[in-house]
């Protein structure tokens, strides 16, 4: 039964005669309601000692955990808490009519003899937990159930690698499906655990191979580190990410939240285990915190302060520690003004509670003496003279964004910009041309393609070092794109097509100078600056045409097709329309 409240009165109450299944929009709230009922019942049985959850240092208790539609009961290991965990249930049944299929279930002994457990599991019917790696086993920290996470990680990777989509897909297609679907797919374990070296190298190898066009037995010349493609654009890679980026990111999430103070329960058990102040937290303990915590001090030590990045941004003052909290620069004040600190009496003094006194001196334990301590007194003072206290709360924000929000992806990018190869030149990317030409001329610009002179220099043995378009000039990267007669006739093709003044040009330095110098729109200049990209893509196809072909191509169609090529892509992506008579006598004059 069920009333509508009508301007804060209901109505009668009337029978619902349809069901909600799955895939009905308010079929999620439903089942919050329901597991709502199910959290309260059982936090009663725990509160009236029905139920003993697990204790942490006394302060604090778990009972149980609820994610989507996974329950998981923790507690004390007893026959009276297994019985009256079937009876609870029962409870919820007969109040919701939700039945529990105990024979699904299954039960986990951490620190239990597996003799106890088999009976338990007999004495209320569920089963033995067969593949705890699946469920708790990575949880509770066994080494071997772990090895068989990361073995299912990457062997899922490798599922999602399937021939077909090597052979099928453009190297533009698989630069996508890389940097969405397969840089999705191992988030589950490398959430919460630092990923073995080991393990990162063979997913980033997958990666690297499916990239590359070559299936997993098969072998290929590298032409391009797989750095370089991980590295950010603006960088010169190509904005892969790599996996040991993110795999850290998100382990720094966890002390994100556990520093911004989030009441979440991951923030309250570590507050029970370690304390409040996270400047004394330990390291040397074998458990999965300090792990975290390691892994951000080496991350430190190559260049990646977490923890700088994390300030408070003050409001009225009364939730900021004035010495311990980065609240006013990149440094909190213990480490900026050591002598004064250590003069303080009251260390986990409030902003609010130092800035409201007379002086900053009154809670010292003697008097400022001249010289370091008097300089540094004079300069606090300078700092937070100035300084109006509001009456908003104080929030702790991340700086590594211009929002102040958390996010993976922000710490994810510096960590790769730091950890990997630098280019000063940028990837230079036309929005208005296919992924897989910008890819071409990404490595056209590196001098990665497999050109004679290149195959020479990695040790494959050719009858002529000579360009197979004219015969005349060993072949380089610089004479198929540039200095070749068929390349010179391309360019002066484009330049009175697009009414520009050629210059002979020699190499990439050459023609960006020339380039620049071109005096358009910028959306105008950034579509020429694709039909040049298309241009070298179809040289680079005539030259390999002019090699594996069984007929000669025709050199007559060359500019032609990349007129129409260029047309049919930079039409469709751009969001004005201009008419092909317009594209064919004068590009330079379109309007965008």
């Amino acid at each position: 039964m069920a009333s509508i409240l009508v301007n804060g009165s209901p109505t009668s109450e009337f029978l619902f005669f349809c069901g909600l299944k799955q895939g009905d929009p308010l079929a999620p709230y439903l089942f919050i309601l329901i597991m709502e009922s199910l959290h309260i019942s059982f936090s009663r049985a725990t509160n009236d000692g029905f139920f003993k959850g697990i204790h942490i240092d006394g302060s604090m208790s778990i009972s149980h955990l609820f994610y989507a539609d996974d329950a998981v009961f923790i507690g004390e290991w007893s026959d009276s808490n297994m019985k009256n965990i079937v009876k609870i249930l029962k409870c919820f049944f007969l109040a919701s009519g939700l039945k529990i299929n105990i024979q699904k279930s299954q039960v986990l002994g951490v620190g239990v003899p597996r003799t106890l457990v088999t009976q338990a599991a007999s004495l209320i019917g569920c089963a033995l937990m067969q593949k705890p790696f699946r469920y708790l086993g990575v949880m509770v920290g066994d080494c071997m159930s772990r090895k068989l996470a990361w073995a299912e990680t990457v062997q899922k990777l490798h599922s999602r690698l399937s021939n077909w989509k090597v052979k099928t897909l453009s190297i533009g297609g698989r630069l996508t499906l890389l940097k969405s679907v397969l840089g999705a797919s191992p988030l589950y374990n490398m959430s919460i655990y630092k990923v073995p070296k080991g393990v990162l190298n063979e997913m980033e190898a997958i990666r690297s191979k499916f990239f590359n066009g070559a299936d997993t037995l098969e072998r290929k010349i590298t032409w391009v580190s797989w750095d370089k493609v991980l590295a950010s654009k603006k960088n010169g890679g190509l904005g892969v990410s790599s996996f040991h980026a993110l795999n850290r990111a998100l382990l720094l999430k966890w002390v994100w939240r556990f520093i911004s103070q989030d009441g979440s329960l991951w923030y309250r058990v570590i507050q029970a285990l370690y304390g409040h102040s996270f400047e004394l937290h330990s390291v040397s303990h074998s458990s999965l915190w300090c792990f975290i915590l390691r892994e951000m001090h080496l991350l430190k030590s190559k260049g990646f302060d977490f923890v700088t990045h994390c300030k408070k941004r003050v409001g009225d003052g009364h939730c900021t520690r004035f010495w311990y909290d980065n609240w006013f620069s990149d440094q909190p004040f213990r480490v900026t003004f050591p002598r004064l600190f250590a003069l303080e009496t009251d260390k986990d003094s409030t902003v609010a509670s130092k800035l409201g006194s007379p002086s900053l001196e009154v809670s010292f334990r003697r008097s400022v003496r001249d010289g370091v301590e008097r300089q540094q007194l004079l300069d606090l003072n300078s700092l937070t003279g100035s300084l109006i206290l509001s009456s908003s709360k104080d929030r702790w924000i991340c700086d590594l964004n211009g929002d102040g929000e958390f996010r993976v992806k922000d710490v994810r990018i510096k960590l790769d910009d730091i950890l990997l190869p630098s280019d000063s030149n940028a990837t230079r990317w036309v929005k208005y041309i296919p992924i897989k030409i910008n890819v071409f001329a990404w490595r056209v610009r590196l001098d990665r393609l497999p050109t004679r002179s290149n195959l020479i220099r990695r040790g494959v043995v050719l009858e002529s070092p000579l360009c197979p378009m004219c015969g005349l000039i060993p072949e380089d990267i610089h004479h198929v794109i540039f200095r070749c007669d068929i390349a010179q006739f391309v360019f002066r093709r484009i330049c009175r097509w697009w009414d520009l003044d050629w210059h002979d040009l020699f190499s990439f330095s050459d023609w960006y100078a020339w380039f620049s110098a071109i005096r358009l729109t910028s959306r105008l200049k950034l579509i020429l600056e694709g039909v040049f990209y298309i241009a070298w893509w179809h040289l680079w196809a005539y030259r390999n045409q002019t090699i594996f072909a069984e007929t000669s191509p025709r050199r007559s169609v060359i500019f032609d097709d990349i007129v129409s090529r260029s047309f049919n892509w930079c039409s469709s992506r751009c969001n004005r329309f201009f008419s092909w008579e317009s594209w064919m006598k004068n590009p330079h004059l379109i309007s965008l």
